[in-house]
């Protein structure tokens, strides 16, 4: 039996224009996607401390320097390569990373799960 194809979520090109992006999956699931020194991570968009969204606008998620992801809620700060919290109410604690690949053409996949 082979393996299921990957999901393909979204395109590298809708992350040339800003450096984080927000969208739903399939499976109901809100995601955000941020590029950082040409690497993409994604992680569910909830701030471990109260389980709200990240953002407080569309796909605005980093903070003012555009190196952290930053929650809207309580300002908590969180390093986009692994999504651990390094300022705030829940330092320490990791949003819940989601592991993905770009392709040849550049679209995004959700890794098999």
């Amino acid at each position: 039996m082979s393996p299921a194809p990957a999901t393909i979520i979204a395109r590298r090109s809708q992350l040339d224009a800003t450096s984080a992006l927000g969208l739903r999956l399939p499976d109901g699931r809100d995601v955000l996607l941020v590029t950082l020194h040409g690497r993409i991570s994604a992680f569910v968009n909830r701030c471990p401390h109260q389980g709200v969204t990240l953002q407080a606008a569309p796909n605005v998620f980093l903070e003012a320097s555009g190196e952290l992801i930053q929650c809207a809620m309580h300002g908590a700060l969180f390093l986009p390569e692994t999504g651990e919290c390094v300022f705030g109410p829940c330092q320490g604690r990791y949003l819940e990373p989601l592991a993905v690949s770009v392709n040849a053409e550049g679209h995004i996949q959700l890794a098999s799960e």
